[in-house]
């Protein structure tokens, strides 16, 4: 279950450099990925100049840029046969809230394999989840999202198979 707790607060300077130094300091506290990137493009209610709106894109940037890395890295590795590797890359990405459907969809694929239902039915429905938070928090990406009813109906699937 994903409870939210963070509390963001605003950098004291939105430089490049603070605001890298800001967003690793959320990090350490625990702070997912994803969250940091929403709060970096979420301009109508800070204003902003031109110079911190882009230091803004430059950050949220290089937070997609790694968690889009371990996808990658996971699909390789995958393809390697170190599926244990991968595990943990995607597993980062589940920590991180990504909010894409690639880390839930190969680990539930690789858990299933491996009889690890219980897993397979967890990262189902972190995907639900943060599917949930994005759309309560008026993300447009959540509300057309077809895989949705995909991991409900592969979590019913699983809960019956594990039966």
């Amino acid at each position: 279950m994903i409870i939210m707790t963070w509390v963001l607060s605003d950098p004291d300077k939105r430089t490049e450099k603070d605001l890298f130094q800001w967003a690793n300091d959320q990090i350490v506290h625990g702070v997912p990925r994803q969250v940091i990137w929403n709060y970096l493009l979420d301009w109508e209610n800070r204003k902003l100049s031109y110079e911190e709106k882009e230091a803004s894109m430059k950050l949220a940037s290089h937070l997609l840029d790694v968690m889009v890395d371990r996808n990658v890295n996971g699909k390789t590795l995958e393809t390697q046969g170190e599926v244990d590797k991968a595990i943990a890359l995607y597993e980062e990405n589940v920590s991180d809230l990504f909010d894409g459907d690639y880390p839930y969809d190969r680990l539930r694929v690789i858990y299933t394999k491996r009889n690890q239902l219980a897993e397979a039915i967890r990262v189902c429905r972190a995907y639900i989840e943060i599917d949930d938070m994005l759309l309560k928090y008026g993300s447009r990406r959540s509300a057309l999202n077809p895989k949705r009813d995909k991991f409900i109906s592969w979590i019913d699937k699983l809960e019956k198979k594990s039966s």
